[in-house]
């Protein structure tokens, strides 16, 4: 059988694998795909293959790409989404672009990549050249993955090889060259200047949004919301989970992210604001206690952290800090902890006891109490109360206050701690955190304010606590019997009050968030040895089945054209007859100019009466319908009779 073989990109397709492959470190994926590609231009063997083949290719590769998603989900810490996609189609695509190119069919039909079209009662008359369209995924693909200063020159190269194949023959070589510099040209002067131009937004941006994080996470700076009036903003959705090695809710009650001992208004600062390493206990363990050796409770914490320095949430009763993915811990004059050198994991873990262990003894800052708000304070007390009665006085004098998440009296932006003290008794956390510190100051015991997280809610079903963001909370922290215990005067139905702000769907988002939790638990378990045997039986019987279906599948020789001149592979109807006028006529010297259309051509030179049969030429040539033999025989007979019946005289 003999077929027509439209323009390909030979060793152009392999070229852009192997560029693919070299980019993004996937050569060994790259070089078999280059090779099949290849070889085709060598062997004449052909299988004719249906539509319904096409169709279950087509199928198994967007099974491919669901699963490809799925799996970068899950893994999204170590994989950035879009980019690792990406880098990824061409090994998606390879199936479809192989079979077809070793199939009888040229062209792969919409309704074979497009599902929706397959519905369709007409047949779906368009294609795409998929030899085309997996070259411009490999050059796409290969500049996702790596910076390098070749990538441009060789995408260049490669494009321009493509379009000198397709070239039209109503240009010559020389300005097809030409053209094709000037534009090369120009697009790289483009390319850097667009480059030059995102590299400058992107820093740009970058500063930004690192001056935004560290005006809202800033280790070393708190705000208290006192003085800020309406409601403040929560949110159900679940900042991480704790899982006591026990599998009971022993967990300690109260985890520290942050303490400040520095009062400014309306603003909680440190005074001193290093951070000394702590000693290594081995590659990620860090002990904060001479007896860690004795048995601890333990539990693991589910937090990714997303950057590489991060305070790291962890009860105040720690003596050891294990599996925590950081080159080196450091810990503040107060006792919050920092993470340094963070990476992508999915727990930590601690172990702790009774007692307060984080923290160094109190300094002369832990004392002072600002000018502003003696007057609040010295109306509540005058600091005579004995050391042993100031708790219970405190306690008891926060009894009849009420736990509120909304201000309305416009008099606290004017004394924000007085109006809560004396007026409104009616507050947030923040408010009693700030009040109870101040006062135990007041009261000549040295105090901290402490933000962090309450930890109550316990999911019996899965054997964990669930932390919300809406569980973040403050208190204060005295120091007493020489150590420091947390002191948290915030009424308790403040749980009680933001469960009832909660979404009514917060029962099917956990749900839905749970279940995604426990699968990647299950995955991130999941060891490649575990299943690597499956995976080895599962591609050997595809690739049997492959196999079969290519064998029992009918086969074609194909009988290669010995031309390869592009003109002869562009031009249908190459064969009209018309052609032989012109050729007469180029003879006499009625030469027709270069890119002049064959119309204008004859008007110029007087001869109208041929374009009748140049609209048959034109529709044998250019008409995707073709003409009838019968057409094809009429115009034959015109050529001939006006060839035969009018003298042409040279001029």
């Amino acid at each position: 059988m003999s077929r027509s073989n439209p323009i390909k990109p030979r060793y152009l397709g392999g070229l852009s694998a192997l560029f693919w492959g070299w980019q993004c470190e996937l050569i060994w994926f790259a070089l078999p795909i280059a090779i099949i590609l290849e070889a085709r231009y060598y062997l004449n063997r052909r299988w004719a293959l249906t539509k319904t083949d096409f169709y279950r290719v087509a199928d198994l590769t967007a099974i491919g790409l669901v699963a490809m998603v799925f799996f970068l989900f899950l893994n999204r810490q170590e994989y950035h989404f879009i980019t690792t996609l990406l880098a990824w189609i061409p090994i998606l695509l390879f199936p479809l672009v192989a079979v077809l190119a070793y199939s009888t069919t040229p062209r792969m039909s919409l309704d074979v990549l497009f599902y929706s079209l397959r519905r369709q009662r007409e047949p779906v008359q368009q294609s795409w050249d998929m030899d085309y369209v997996y070259l411009g995924a490999c050059l796409l693909a290969a500049g996702l993955n790596k910076e390098s200063s070749y990538y441009f020159p060789v995408v260049v190269i490669i494009f321009a090889c493509s379009l000198y194949q397709l070239r039209s023959p109503r240009f010559t070589k020389k300005t097809f060259v030409i053209g094709l510099c000037a534009i090369l040209l120009t697009a790289t002067a483009f390319h850097h200047g667009i480059r030059n131009t995102h590299l400058s937004i992107k820093k740009q941006t970058e500063l930004w949004i690192a001056n935004w994080i560290s005006q809202h996470t800033d280790p070393l700076k708190t705000r208290t919301a006192i003085g800020k009036v309406g409601q403040l903003k929560l949110s159900d959705s679940i900042a991480f989970r704790i899982k006591p090695s026990s599998g009971k809710p022993d967990f300690p009650s109260l985890l520290v992210e942050a303490v400040y001992n520095t009062s400014s208004g309306t603003e909680w600062e440190v005074f001193d604001p290093r951070f000394n390493t702590v000693k290594h206990e081995d590659d990620f363990t860090w002990g904060f206690s001479d007896t860690v050796s004795y048995p601890h409770p333990e539990s693991k914490i589910y937090l990714e952290f997303d950057r590489d320095r991060s305070l790291i949430p962890v009860p105040s009763q720690l003596v050891e800090l294990n599996e925590l993915p950081a080159t080196d811990v450091s810990m503040s004059t107060y006792g919050a902890l920092q993470g340094i050198g963070l990476i992508p994991a999915p727990h930590y873990r601690v172990r702790y006891d009774n007692e307060p262990h984080l923290g160094d003894e109190p300094g002369p800052m832990d004392l002072v109490v600002p000018e502003e708000h003696r007057v609040a304070l010295h109306q509540v007390t005058d600091g005579q109360i004995p050391a042993a009665q100031a708790i219970p006085f405190l306690q008891d004098f926060f009894s009849d206050f009420r736990y509120t998440l909304f201000q309305k009296n416009i008099e606290i932006t004017d004394d924000p701690l007085g109006h809560f003290l004396q007026t409104s008794k009616a507050g947030h956390c923040e408010y009693f955190a700030s009040a109870t510190t101040l006062l135990l100051r007041q009261l000549g015991i040295p105090s901290r304010y402490v933000v962090g997280y309450a930890i109550t809610e316990w999911n019996d079903d899965m054997k964990m606590y669930i932390v919300r963001k809406r569980h973040a909370h403050a208190w204060a922290s005295a120091y007493i019997n020489g150590r420091w215990a947390p002191i948290d005067t915030t009424p308790q139905q403040w749980l009680a009050m933001e469960e009832d702000q909660s979404s009514v769907l917060q029962p099917l988002w956990d749900f839905l968030g749970n279940n995604q939790f426990l699968f990647e638990l299950w995955f991130n378990d999941q060891k490649l040895e575990d299943y690597e045997n499956e995976l080895y039986v599962i591609g050997f019987i595809l690739a049997l089945i492959l196999i079969w279906r290519i064998a029992t599948s009918e086969q074609v020789i194909i009988e290669r054209e010995q031309t390869t001149d592009a003109s002869n592979w562009i031009l249908p109807g190459r064969d009209s007859p018309f052609f032989r006028i012109e050729a007469q006529l180029s003879i006499l010297g009625f030469r027709r100019g270069k890119g002049e259309l064959m119309a204008e051509w004859l008007l110029r030179i007087e001869r109208p009466e041929l374009l009748p049969m140049l609209t048959s030429h034109n529709r044998w040539r250019f008409d995707p319908q073709g003409i009838s033999i019968e057409e094809k025989k009429n115009l034959a007979d015109h050529v001939k009779h006006w060839l035969d019946s009018e003298p042409i005289q040279k001029t």
